[in-house]
């Protein structure tokens, strides 16, 4: 559960560390069903994990797994965002409850409208259609640190993780609330007051950089934390947010998973910068992994996996591998990134870029990347569209690497398998493809992966296989001159002259002039049909 982070953000699914965490969960329950149901909405804060706690419990989850905190002053309902009902969080929490109810929403609605009336609102009035989705959710953009909204905040923060917290405990699920580290080396305050300087975000953050320079780690680690603490553009959970997550977890029984810890261990200097995240707070790919490592190793130190096998462990370089991201996601995730820091809060208001509107793709990933951001086009579309362009020029491998990308987002499709499968049935490499056409078939039959592999069985030595394969293939699409040859040859391999010959004259009434049917007639010993 979580915000934008959670849900992996910028990256499809592909990207998030939940699906990190499934595959290591995977490998060492080898006899586990395991099943990460991610819960991240960008946008959101703890007020939509409340909201959510009755109903995640309902569903009866071994664990519940939190990351969250970046979005608690903009995000829905938030301190400093346009979209509040105000300083008490309970009263926003009723709220939240009564929504399920229609005639509250009716009433809601009828009120909302006199209101708006009231003060002149005009009910034709649209607003700005291009902004940003930081822009739209702020109201109050400078927060300083410890004022009335600061505080609200933190308020707002603990009580919600208190109630959703309390609840997962009351029934009995345990939780795994984490840290949330951001972007502190490379990423400047959005907003900063002139003076006095102590107080100056970016002096501040000036003086970390200098201290860096200098190689004193530990003085610019402090500086760059006290640096994303001034920042008056609270879009970067603050530090105090930690020791309230610490403080809650302790309160409640849950487990603290240190993940602003693992960043600093991991980053250059001991201090997270853009070896770890795309901007301010969304990790990289490499960020992501370190996600799903860190919950992971949590999950281990608190016994939860103590029937788990874990010599079964693959190296985290290989869970990196299994993340399938290609270069075409890397593009997508690049125009996604340069979209929003071309706008406020990374740059004024006043210096923003149009970048969708003047962007120029360079060549054809680069089109379809740049579709992909901007909505115009399906990720799975693209995804496709890449790979067929790689089985045109015999990339083969490249060609799977794309295939794969959607197997991983969508495991209980057969699309992405059987594509794979017929890609390399096409390169003339039968045995890499009949694992993608078994997985295939086996989640639902089609006509091409029951045809497909009727043809490998007949060619391995079992015609009682292919045939039943061919006749599910016409069952699902009757009359493909294609099966019936291969059905018709089939019988005559199984020594079934009767349903050979009955096979070929049903061809020869579809298509007459299919090519090798006159041979094939006369192998039977049916003469011209």
């Amino acid at each position: 559960m979580g915000e934008s982070a959670a849900a992996g953000f910028p990256y499809q699914a592909n990207g998030a560390f939940s699906n990190v965490l499934a595959d290591a969960l995977q490998d060492v329950l080898p006899n586990d069903t395991v099943e990460v149901v991610n819960l991240g909405i960008a946008a959101t804060n703890s007020y939509t994990i409340a909201d959510l706690a009755p109903e995640v419990i309902a569903q009866r989850p071994d664990a519940i797994l939190i990351y969250a905190g970046h979005n608690e002053y903009y995000g829905a309902l938030g301190a400093g965002s346009t979209e509040t009902l105000g300083a008490v969080p309970a009263f926003v929490r009723l709220y939240l409850r009564l929504q399920r109810f229609k005639t509250f929403l009716l009433l809601r609605n009828v009120v909302g409208s006199v209101l708006g009336i009231m003060r002149g609102d005009s009910p034709f009035a649209s607003p700005d259609p291009h902004p940003s989705r930081m822009e739209t959710v702020v109201r109050d953009q400078r927060i300083t640190l410890g004022g009335t909204v600061y505080e609200r905040g933190k308020r707002q923060f603990e009580s919600n993780l208190l109630v959703a917290l309390g609840a997962f405990r009351g029934a009995g699920v345990p939780v795994f609330i984490g840290s949330t580290p951001s972007n502190l080396r490379d990423q400047k305050p959005f907003g900063s007051v002139a003076s006095p300087r102590d107080s100056s975000a970016a002096a501040v953050f000036d003086s970390a950089r200098g201290a860096l320079a200098r190689r004193d780690t530990a003085g610019a680690r402090s500086l760059f934390a006290r640096a994303r603490d001034l920042d008056l553009i609270r879009f970067r959970a603050p530090g105090e947010f930690r020791e309230i997550i610490k403080r809650i977890a302790a309160k409640t029984g849950a487990h603290y998973v240190p993940s602003e810890e693992a960043f600093d261990s991991a980053a250059q200097y001991g201090i997270p910068g853009e070896d770890l995240f795309l901007e301010h707070v969304h990790p990289n790919a490499g960020g992501y992994l370190l996600l799903g490592r860190t919950y992971f190793e949590a999950l281990k130190r608190a016994g939860f996996l103590e029937r788990a096998d874990l010599k079964r462990l693959a190296g985290w370089d290989e869970y990196a591998r299994r993340m399938d991201l290609t270069a075409l996601d890397s593009r997508i995730v690049y125009h996604t990134i340069k979209t929003i820091t071309t706008r406020w809060p990374f740059l004024p208001i006043n210096a923003q870029q149009n970048y969708r509107g003047t962007y120029e793709p360079t060549d054809f990933t680069d089109s379809l990347a740049f579709a992909v951001s901007m909505g115009t086009m399906q990720w799975a579309q693209a995804k496709v569209a890449t790979a067929r362009r790689f089985e045109a020029r015999g990339q083969i491998d490249s060609a799977i690497a794309e295939y794969a990308g959607l197997i991983r987002r969508e495991p209980h499709s057969e699309a992405g398998y059987r594509l794979a499968g017929s890609a390399l049935l096409d390169a003339k490499q039968p045995q890499r493809a009949r694992p993608y056409l078994e997985k295939s078939y086996a989640i639902e039959p089609t006509p091409f992966t029951a045809y497909a592999l009727g043809v490998l069985a007949r060619q391995s030595g079992d015609p009682q296989r292919a045939i039943t394969l061919f006749e599910q293939s016409l069952s699902l699409s009757p009359n493909v001159p294609a099966t019936l040859y291969q059905l018709s040859i089939t019988y005559a391999v199984a020594h079934d002259l009767e349903h050979a010959r009955a096979t070929a004259a049903r061809l020869a009434m579809v298509s007459p002039e299919y090519p090798g049917l006159v041979s094939l007639a006369s192998a039977l010993g049916m003469g011209r049909q």
